[in-house]
């Protein structure tokens, strides 16, 4: 079987083989290699810039969650400010307008006062010409 081949042909035959595996190694093989690894390396970068965003966006939610908390907390604290200053405007008012009142009423007491005593004097200026009516009156009985 092997008999008629001659060693120079298998000789040349390895040759080739062997050529042709560094020339394909060179050529293709590497190359390839080197475009799948490139490829790899890119993926994994690519993978690692999303991860990294993911955690950025994370980390900007909750910042933007502690900014909009602390804007209801400016809120709550402006709108009870707001709150409490008209309580104290509005206590301020019903003080004025309470004293204002008392006032009134001090004076139309001392007013009523004064009638009184007004009415007082003038009764006792006139209580003969009284009882002598009363008396006359009550003799017609």
């Amino acid at each position: 079987m092997f008999s008629d081949m001659h060693i120079s042909v298998m000789l040349a035959t390895m040759a080739i083989f062997l050529a042709m595996v560094v020339i394909l190694n060179t050529m293709l093989y590497k190359p390839l290699l080197k475009f799948i690894d490139e490829r790899n390396s890119s993926i994994k970068n690519d993978e690692n810039k999303v991860k990294e965003n993911s955690q950025e966006m994370l980390g900007a939610n909750d910042e933007v969650e502690k900014i909009h908390q602390s804007t209801k907390d400016e809120i709550y604290k402006i709108k009870q400010s707001a709150i409490n200053q008209a309580k104290e405007e509005a206590q301020l008012a019903v003080q004025v307008k309470k004293e204002e009142l008392e006032r009134k009423m001090m004076g139309f007491y001392t007013e009523l006062t004064m009638q009184k005593e007004e009415l007082r004097q003038i009764l006792s200026k006139n209580l003969p010409e009284y009882k002598q009516i009363l008396e006359n009156n009550i003799k017609k009985i």
